[in-house]
């Protein structure tokens, strides 16, 4: 697992292999919480076509629909504690 790319203090956009996960922070009202998700082939098809643009708008549509149509594709577990650990050491490094 290792961050390709971030937009500071929004997402974290990482990579495990050939799969392609996003790392989004969140709030609504006063309460901030992040989603991980990973990409669809779509999704993964729109990134490789317009790069951290496209970036920029999936962790927008996220960050607004975050509590609805993204609840269900935010992973938890494993995966969720590999990201975190991968982006304490991203930040530490840089």
């Amino acid at each position: 697992m290792r961050v390709i790319d971030f937009e500071a203090h929004f997402w974290f956009f990482l990579t495990n292999e050939d799969n392609f996960f996003i790392d989004v922070n969140c709030s609504n009202s006063s309460v901030g919480f992040s989603r991980l998700i990973e990409l669809n082939e779509s999704e993964s098809s729109q990134y490789k076509l317009n790069g951290k643009n496209y970036l920029n708008q999936l962790a927008n549509d996220i960050q607004y629909y975050a509590l609805t149509k993204y609840s269900e594709r935010n992973i938890v577990g494993e995966i969720d504690k590999q990201v975190h650990q991968t982006i304490m050491k991203f930040k530490s490094d840089n």
